[in-house]
Parts: structure tokens; sequence; C-alpha cells
């Protein structure tokens, strides 16, 4: 195992808001970084006043919960942009710095002079990263987005998951297609440290939520590229029962996924003690069984609710049969399994007063530890420590407070 973090000493300025560019420095962070958030003096982050403004659909909690996930280990500096002091301020960060990321809109970037044109001249080793709605390139290029539009809807995912063409398409929750966007832009990020190593040059990567949209839609965008016919949903078509979704005595639901009946069917028949099925004349063949599919998920249904979840867990986890269980997400913090893969992890002693998990990032590199994770800063918690260091003094910090250019 490494003696320090595998990205310990890279420097990292997060100058996004709210979820997906944000997301790429949190995993950098997770394996070591630093991570300075940049934030306007104030008001801070988009992301702090998420909940409070949505609490009407989203859970509510006395702690922030979207931002200790996409903001921990990272420290705040309340940096006023907007002003030529804070630009020239970021300018003497970005001297030092490793990697640049933002999700700013291009008419702010502008405004802000925080273009990569603006940067990588102050430091010909700096990653650039860039996350946009819909690419860098093209009529909505400047539009700007959230994942609800640019991932979940323009790239056909809303209306795919529709049980038919008159159903009323669904909406995503928080961050659906943020964290898997924002997954992108950190894979971006460590292929161009990798150039670095090779070239000692930086440069600019970039990534949309739309084009992430259209990779996790690829396979019926790809069938649609190829003049697919695409077989018209009047209803909601009633599902195959080697697929089906099976409620249980509890009142949860389990999925199956059998691809290969020759193989799983006799393994589902034996752990369920229902080998009496190969008697009925209805399933006793795969023909007669695709024949009778109607009737063997309504045979199926009944033994499904007979038993409890946690019984049909236990007479399934060994018998090579694929199911699945439709998790709510107030079961994951009980989940054996999320907890022994470390999909949860525990926040650090000191981040709360009680102990709470958080979501782990879902990279995982064998003997290379992560970050204990910290909670989400204050607003300029960091911003004298952040300036301290790059030489300005505490009469400096002090005018630069009463200006407006910085808060801590």
């Amino acid at each position: 195992m490494s003696e320090k973090l595998l990205l310990e000493g890279l420097k990292v300025i997060d100058a996004g808001s709210f979820i997906a560019g944000p997301v790429s420095t949190t995993i950098l962070s997770d394996f070591g970084a630093e991570v300075i958030k940049i934030e306007p003096p104030k008001i801070g982050d988009s992301l702090r006043h998420l909940i409070a403004r949505t609490k009407r659909v989203n859970p509510v909690s006395d702690k922030d919960y979207c931002w200790h996930l996409t903001s921990r280990n990272k420290k705040s500096l309340a940096l006023n942009l907007g002003d030529p002091k804070g630009q020239k301020i970021l300018q003497e960060l970005v001297k030092v710095s490793d990697v640049f990321v933002t999700n700013m809109p291009k008419r702010i970037r502008d405004k802000l002079k925080i273009n990569a044109s603006d940067l990588i001249p102050l430091n010909e080793r700096l990653i650039y990263g860039s996350l946009t709605g819909y690419g860098e390139d093209g009529p909505d290029s400047h539009r700007t987005a959230f994942d609800t539009m640019a991932w979940w809807a323009r790239s056909g995912l809303m209306d795919i998951v529709r049980p038919s063409d008159n159903s009323t398409p669904g909406m995503p929750p928080i961050g659906m297609g943020d964290q898997p966007t924002g997954v992108s832009l950190f894979a971006s990020i460590m292929t161009a440290l990798y150039r670095r190593e090779k070239t000692g040059k930086g440069g600019e990567v970039n990534t949309s939520l739309m084009a992430n949209g259209a990779w996790s839609n690829g396979s019926f965008i790809q069938a649609a590229l190829f003049d697919a016919d695409f077989p018209e949903r009047k209803t909601e078509v009633a599902p195959h029962p080697f697929g089906g979704r099976y409620e249980t005595k509890d009142g949860r639901y389990l999925l199956l996924a059998i691809i290969d009946a020759a193989k799983e069917w006799p393994k589902l028949l034996k752990a369920l003690d229902i080998e009496h099925f190969n008697n009925d004349e209805r399933f006793s063949s795969f023909q007669k069984m695709n024949e009778n599919h109607q009737e063997l998920y309504k045979e199926l249904e009944k033994i499904f609710k007979q038993h409890d979840m946690n019984e049909i867990v236990e007479k399934l986890r060994f018998s090579e049969v694929t199911f699945g269980i439709l998790s709510k997400s107030t079961d994951h913090k009980k989940d054996e399994q999320f907890l022994k893969s470390e999909v949860l992890v525990n926040f650090s002693k000191d981040s709360f007063e009680t102990e709470n998990f958080t979501v782990n990032s879902p990279v995982f590199l064998k003997d290379e530890p992560k970050k204990t994770p910290s909670r989400g800063p204050n607003l300029g918690e960091h911003s004298k420590e952040i300036l301290s260091d790059i030489g300005i003094d505490s009469n400096e910090l002090d005018k630069l407070k009463e200006d407006g250019i910085i808060d801590f």
C-alpha cells in the first residue's frame, strides 16, 4: 500500500457550481488532491441553497446532503471573480495549480476571464477541465442546462423509460445525470494528467451532460442510427416471466433477468422448491413456456407473494440465478453489500456530532487508499489559509475583505 494518497500534492481549483462539474474534483479529493472550492462571497455556491429551495419535492434534513456529498474534503475560498482584484488572485492561484475545473456557461467564463485561453498561458502545465450542458460547439453550446434537460430529456432517456408512448415523462432525482457526467470529467482530467507526464504540458479537456446522456442511451441511439424499427408503445407491455418484476409478501419487489434459460430456469425451480412446474403441461418446454408466458408469470407471482424479500434472497443468493432487489434510498445504510464493498463509507469523526455515512466515489484502485471523507466546508472557511500560502499578508487580507473581494 502507498505511504501517501495517490494524488497527494496535486492542487485543484474548483470554479464550478451545483453538482456535475464539482463531482469531478470530489473524486480527485478522494484520492488526496487538494481542492480549492471558489465561491462568491456572502452567498456561496448555489448548491448550498438547492435543498432549501426544493424541499417540497426532495428529502428534508437538518444537514445539507447535496453539499456534503459533492463538496467533501474541499477547502472554501470566498472570492469575487467579478472584480479585477479577484481575477488577479485567481490568476496567482492558477500559476501554482495543476487542474482548473469549471461548468460555468460560456458568457460567464468570458465575463470572469476564466476561459482556457485566459488561464493556460499562465501555466503551461495546467489541465483545464470544462463541463457544459450541450458541448463547446454547436447552436446550443451557449445555453445553460441541468441534467434533467440535457442528460435525461435531450438524450432520449426520458422517453425510453416511459411505459407507453402516451405516458407522461417522468422526472429524475437530483444529480442522476450530474454524477456520471462528473465521473467522465474526472476520467478526462486523469487522461490529461497522464499525457502531461509524457509531454510536460497541460491542455484543455471537456465533456457535456448531453454527451453523457447519449452514451447512457447508446444502444438505442445506435439502433436508430442503423435505421432500426422501433415498435409503437400503445400500452404497457406485460413483462416476460424470465425478466419480470415480482412483489414479495412484505410489499417489496424483486427482478429476474434469466438470459440463459436452459441453465438458470432449473436452478430457479430448485431454489424456490417448485420443481413440480416441470410436470405442468403448460410449462413442460421452453416453447410452451413462451406460448403461455402470461400464465407462467401469474404462477410465479403467487410463489413470490408467499415469501418475504429476505427469504427469497436467501433462497436465491447462491443459486446462480440472476436476480436483483428493488431498493429504496432508505435501505442502503443497512445493506451489508453496500457496507462491505465500501459503497458507503464513514465521514471523519470530527465532521459531525454523530456518525454519518457518505456515498463513496465509484473508482477503486487496489492498494491505493482514499481519504477519509470530511464534511463540506463553511463558506470562506479556508480563505485566509489559501491566500496566505500565495503571499498575501494579514493586513491585505483584511483590506480585501473590507472591499468585498474575499470573505472569511
